[in-house]
């Protein structure tokens, strides 16, 4: 199994399964290099999984659990399998929102163009795990400026802030699907970035790319939400 590292990748976190051989044997190098952090907290996880009210069906609790490889922080850290690490993170939702509009909201995919007052948004919508895949579009990178909106630091000066979004929500959920259109959204990527999307979540400061951007989603009938003042 190869493992990605660079920065093509670098918001995208590698889950590993010990049941599969190769990935296993990755997974060994990975924890044999002392230059990389390892944790491992599974059995409070675990131990929070078995606590829940009403108690989890037998086949989350039986689930195996994965190793997940966060290249930006050269860490790999022990998590519950997929679907017992959604039904966990997310029990504490469940007065707000069902089981079943949580399941529905789950199949969505959203997207978000600029992340900037986008970063706050698309990092609540991986919060409360309502879509299952988030495409996020922004050509720019942080800047000191930018740090009274952007919850990111000075080590993410320079770094591209879709990306810097992305791995902000891969440290909250690795198993959410997110695309990052570093380029922004051009004629070159417009079509990718619209195609089969739920609802557009438009937060850009650029004119043209807002109209561009309300043409594609009114042609395929996506709905549009801004915030701005």
């Amino acid at each position: 199994m190869t493992i990605p590292i660079t920065a093509e990748y670098s918001w995208q976190p590698v889950i590993f399964d010990e049941t599969v051989a190769t990935q296993r044997a990755a997974l060994d190098e990975l924890r044999g290099d002392t230059s990389i952090t390892v944790r491992d907290e599974r059995a409070t996880q675990r131990a929070g999984l078995h606590a829940l009210l009403p108690s989890p069906e037998q086949s989350l609790l039986d689930e195996s659990d994965r190793w997940v490889y966060f290249p930006w922080r050269n860490t790999v850290v022990a998590v519950l399998g997929p679907n017992s690490y959604r039904h966990l993170r997310l029990d504490r939702n469940r007065n707000k929102i069902t089981l079943e509009e949580q399941q529905k909201l789950g199949d969505l995919t959203i997207g978000v163009i600029g992340l900037s007052v986008g970063h706050a948004i698309a990092h609540t919508l991986a919060l409360e795990g309502i879509c299952g895949t988030l495409r996020l579009a922004d050509f720019d990178e942080i800047e000191l400026s930018n740090l009274n909106r952007i919850p990111a630091s000075i080590i993410d000066l320079g770094v591209n802030k879709a990306i810097v979004a992305a791995r902000r929500i891969a440290e909250i959920d690795p198993y959410l699907t997110v695309e990052v259109f570093r380029n922004g959204i051009d004629e070159t990527t417009i079509d990718e970035f619209f195609d089969g999307l739920d609802l557009l979540v438009e937060e850009c400061d650029s004119l043209d790319v807002k109209v561009r951007a309300r043409e594609a989603a009114r042609s395929r009938r996506i709905p549009v939400l801004m915030e701005t003042s």
